[in-house]
């Protein structure tokens, strides 16, 4: 009898708090929708979750549009483990053997033109920073020289053109060159890539890519296209997409049910960890009660 009035006190303290924190949790998600008796509302209906899923997904979507998917993360992510030359060499690697025809990836589009002007933007911008960063002096030089020809050997032109003098010509020609492209280059090119890109639609792309360069080639260029794409583009196609208003709609819209079953698959265990908890604490003051 003594023994029973030890245990007693234990059992039931351990039973009431493990069944507290099981409902506790239950009531999380249930009930689902709110219980009326007439017209009076029940406590605590709905659940807290379904009463409070409109602000929940505004909290969620701000924290993942904010801090966890936004142009810096992202940026960090794609350039970790390699995973951006990875894709670069896939997609080559795809290119170089496509059997498909550079039409193809226009002729289901219904603004036709208007994608093979962004196209064309795109790669003529790639194209024009590297030729920007050429030097041209040296082959300024070069031609000047092979054109001049003889007429150096001559005493009277190497009086007049020292080699100081013909450093400088050479100079500001490079300069102008430089001028001229970054005022002209970029639209000059992409008119020739325009051009080109109607012209070649008919072909397979590997034919295009495997007369122009080697696979390792078409992978360099290709790494410059996406950084410089992620550059231009990358901030406002993330402003674009708006990942806060998408993770938003998408937990908004979300079935309370489906909620329940994602959070048990993720924290199960956690959370009947609490459970047992609630049956500890409640063993521990049905010992304290023991002796008070």
């Amino acid at each position: 009898m003594e023994i029973i009035r030890v245990i007693l006190p234990i059992l039931v303290g351990s039973v009431i708090g493990y069944f507290t924190n099981f409902l506790a949790i239950k009531m999380l998600f249930r009930p689902r929708r709110e219980v009326r008796i007439g017209k009076w509302k029940l406590p605590f209906t709905p659940g807290i979750i379904p009463k409070n899923q409109p602000r929940l997904a505004n909290a969620i979507g701000n924290a993942v549009g904010g801090h966890l998917l936004n142009a810096e993360t992202i940026k960090e992510s794609f350039q970790k483990n390699g995973t951006k030359e990875k894709l670069v060499k896939k997609v080559a690697a795809s290119l170089y053997e496509s059997e498909a025809c550079l039409g193809d990836f226009f002729s289901t589009d219904e603004n036709h033109e208007e994608l093979i002007e962004r196209f064309s933007t795109v790669l003529a911008g790639a194209v024009a920073e590297k030729v920007r960063q050429m030097e041209f002096k040296p082959i300024v030089a070069e031609i000047g020289k092979e054109a001049m020809g003889d007429l150096l050997n001559h005493k009277m032109i190497t009086m007049l053109l020292t080699e100081e003098r013909q450093d400088a010509i050479y100079e500001r020609i490079a300069q102008a060159i430089h001028k001229y492209l970054d005022e002209n280059g970029e639209e000059m090119i992409k008119s020739a890539i325009s051009q080109n890109v109607k012209s070649l639609e008919g072909k397979p792309i590997k034919e295009i890519v495997q007369a122009g360069t080697s696979q390792e080639g078409l992978e360099h260029l290709a790494l410059y296209v996406v950084n410089m794409a992620a550059e231009r583009y990358g901030a406002s196609l993330l402003q674009a997409i708006d990942v806060s208003a998408v993770v938003r709609e998408r937990i908004e819209s979300m079935d309370v049910a489906e909620m329940e079953r994602l959070t048990l698959s993720v924290c199960s265990k956690e959370l009947q960890a609490v459970i047992n908890l609630g049956a500890l604490i409640g063993a521990v003051i049905g010992t304290i009660n023991i002796f008070i």
